[in-house]
């Protein structure tokens, strides 16, 4: 007796969760519910133009997966369902059914009129780029949770390819099982093997040779399991003969058969479908530097090739671009390219033409493979075209330490170039871009690189030896005072090499540790110590080191503050704080190197004292000396020249240092009765000798002072008799 097909759904249910339990892992990653031009964007691959995608489907019942490692056999791409397409991921459950929705007359067609439900359907136009009839192909699995409780039953559950179009009117089903033109279903793809209670001639009326087994698999002993259904298919293929530039409907879909329950999905391969895949390369160009041609003595050619043979001719369309001219700068080329029936592959000579002038660097030729159709590009490639064969130096001039070295030498270019490096007799293998070269002094070496009839290409590198710095500081040990920055001096042989660098450690207290005479500098007495290495740019180095030690300056105080004095007085100075003293300048003082010496006050000056302790540490101080040149003269206005000793004579009292330019003294007739520059004389009252009689007479007397001031006087004076 048959059981209903809804409670053995629930059997199975729960038969498989049992037995599954430990198997799941996450080898098969699927995202679902997508959109019709996501789905199509997944599957399509060469030379195939899709239109007007659309999707008939419930929502979850759709999606993309991704394979890392499953037994499914395809490594990625769409999935039409009839439960949800999440949860055929994985090694235990079920495939969900989150919603219930019609079938499609076609697919029930396709087993003998059955009744379907939940049919999801993917459908769209295209148009293959071709010249030629091709066969459209594309690679699927088909799944289901039928297997194995209802094989050879009436749950025939379905899938279909349905292609439409010149020559597929009606539209005919590509979905068949290998050889035959039977459609791929439950009942013509199993284990052979009917399930209890059905009869196996079910499945053999599906058509001569059915059920065939050697595309089944028995999904039920995989280990581990990465999809939930119990059973699938092999990896089959789908094709069919298209022609070109003709538009094309393709109908892919899966339905349950009868019924709603136990779900079956079918698995389309990323890319596949796609049409008579081309492809593009190149063949007799340079191959290092990223391939190139060289103009005038190298040629290349371009292949194109089919997947596989056919009976019809292919014609590859092409266009030329860059930054050369067909026919120019190359031999002229044709637009196409055709493989011959039966031929897989076909090619065309590329060949770079001479310049008429050197030009640096490189052309682009840019060969792009067109839509026949059109007139697109399909996909492209780029050949590079120079003037000059492409080798790179990679040794640069370089210095070695010490009297003799082995350098590297490294160059890059073809491996089919032939190479040469001289002077020979001191490199190891003279034809390898890389060998070891012996060295005792300057050297230049030459690359010279030579290929088939193009014009030789050296480059040239010099090397020398480099002697290891030879550093010293002297002195080596130094004490010096706090007061100032103290130059530290260090010289380095050779001095003729001038790209050393320089490294003193410590770098604290110095102004610039990269120096090699920096100027040391700190307020803190101590011993300092520091090394300088000298290296060279390929690292050769020398090393020095020197002792510092700093003492505290002395400090001057108690030092005279600046002050005024009246000219020619003498005035102490005073400084404290110091063992040795120095002041300047000395041409006012008695006592310079005292002190306390003493200033005698002629001139306004700024004294300077050096203050000196027993280690040559100074401090100085300043003090500033004004003159006051204020004198006051004292002129009698009357005097009696009688011989007793007092007021004798007229004259300017009070005189120190001012000067006398001018002393004139007039009787009351304007005669002149005494005339004298000498501050230490006077007038006694005389002239010529003769006593002159008493009364009033008139003076006139100009005196300087220190300062460079001048005063005048005029007035009265009474001789008294």
């Amino acid at each position: 007796m048959i059981m209903h097909k809804r409670i053995l759904t629930i059997f199975f249910t729960l038969f498989f969760s049992f037995i599954y339990t430990f198997n799941s892992n996450g080898q098969v990653t699927i995202t679902g519910q997508r959109s019709a031009q996501q789905l199509v964007n997944r599957l399509v691959g060469y030379n195939v133009t899709v239109l007007n995608p659309k999707l008939r489907c419930a929502s979850k019942h759709n999606g993309e997966f991704t394979t890392i490692s499953s037994n499914l056999g395809l490594p990625g791409g769409i999935i039409l369902a009839t439960g949800t397409a999440t949860t055929l991921a994985g090694s235990t459950g079920t495939v969900g059914q989150d919603s219930t929705s019609g079938g499609d007359t076609s697919l029930s067609a396709l087993i003998g009129g059955t009744p379907t439900n939940d049919a999801c359907i993917l459908e769209f136009d295209f148009v293959p780029d071709i010249d030629t009839a091709s066969l459209l192909k594309f690679d699927y699995v088909f799944g289901s949770e039928e297997y194995p409780g209802y094989t050879c039953s009436n749950f025939n559950d379905v899938f279909g390819f349905l292609i439409s179009g010149p020559g597929y009117n009606p539209a005919v089903n590509i979905a068949l099982v290998p050889g035959t033109n039977i459609p791929v279903a439950i009942n013509s793809v199993n284990s052979g093997v009917a399930s209890g209670g059905y009869s196996l001639s079910t499945c053999q009326a599906m058509g001569p040779g059915s059920p065939f087994p050697a595309y089944f698999v028995n999904n039920q002993v995989a280990s581990p399991k990465t999809i939930v259904l119990p059973g699938f298919t092999t990896v089959l293929q789908a094709s069919a003969l298209v022609y070109p530039c003709d538009t094309y409907h393709m109908k892919l879909g899966v339905a349950n058969a009868s019924d709603h329950a136990l779900q079956s999905a079918v698995f389309l391969k990323e890319n596949s479908f796609s049409v008579d895949t081309v492809k593009l390369n190149l063949s007799g160009i340079i191959k290092s530097h990223d391939g190139y041609l060289v103009r005038g003595c190298t040629s290349g050619a371009l292949e194109a090739s089919r997947s596989q043979a056919s009976a019809h001719k292919k014609k590859i369309c092409l266009s030329f671009g860059g930054t050369v001219v067909n026919g120019v700068d190359y031999t002229f080329l044709a637009d196409s390219i055709v493989i011959p029936p039966s031929a897989t592959t076909a090619s065309i000579s590329i060949n770079p033409l001479p310049s008429t002038a050197f030009r640096p660097g490189w052309d682009t030729l840019i060969i792009r493979r067109l839509n026949c159709c059109t007139k697109q590009p399909v996909d492209s490639i780029a050949i590079k075209i120079r003037d000059s064969l492409k080798m790179e130096l990679l040794s640069i001039d370089t210095s070695m330490c010490g009297s003799s070295a082995m350098i590297p030498l490294h160059a890059t270019g073809d491996s089919a170039f032939q190479y040469l490096w001289t002077p020979s007799a001191l490199v190891s293998n003279p034809t390898d871009t890389q060998t070891i070269a012996t060295i005792t002094g300057p050297t230049t070496f030459t690359i010279t690189a030579s290929y088939k009839t193009c014009p030789s290409v050296s480059h040239s590198f010099t090397a020398v030896i480099e002697p290891n710095p030879n550093v010293s500081i002297l002195p080596h040990d130094t004490s010096f005072c706090l007061a100032d920055p103290y130059p530290i001096y260090a010289t380095v042989e050779p001095s003729s090499f001038t790209q050393y660098h320089y490294q003193w450690s410590p770098t604290s207290s110095l102004d610039n540790p990269n120096s090699a005479t920096p100027f040391f500098y700190t307020k803190l007495p101590g011993i300092y110590k520091y090394i300088l290495t000298v290296n060279t740019p390929l690292g050769c180095t020398g090393s020095d080191s020197v002792t510092i030690e700093t003492r505290p300056e002395p400090k001057l105080v108690n030092v005279t503050g600046n002050f005024i004095a009246k000219y020619g007085d003498v005035v102490q100075l005073h400084a404290e704080g110091a063992t040795f003293y120095t002041w300047t300048p000395s041409r006012l003082l008695d006592y310079p190197i005292e002190a306390n010496p003493k200033a005698t006050a002629l001139d306004s000056v700024t004294f300077q004292v050096i203050g000196t302790d027993q280690y040559g540490c100074r401090d100085t101080a300043y003090v500033h000396m004004d003159i006051d040149y204020h004198m006051y003269e004292f002129i009698p206005n009357a005097f009696t020249p009688n011989g007793d000793g007092h007021n004798d004579v007229f004259s300017v009292r009070h005189m120190k240092f001012q000067r006398l330019i001018e002393f004139r003294i007039f009787n009351r007739w304007g005669e002149e009765v005494y005339s004298s520059t000498d501050m230490n004389n006077g007038w006694d009252g005389t002239f010529k000798g003769v006593p002159q009689e008493a009364g009033v007479y008139h003076y006139l007397i100009r005196i300087t002072t220190p300062d460079g001031g001048q005063r005048m006087y005029k007035g009265d004076v009474t001789l008294v008799r």
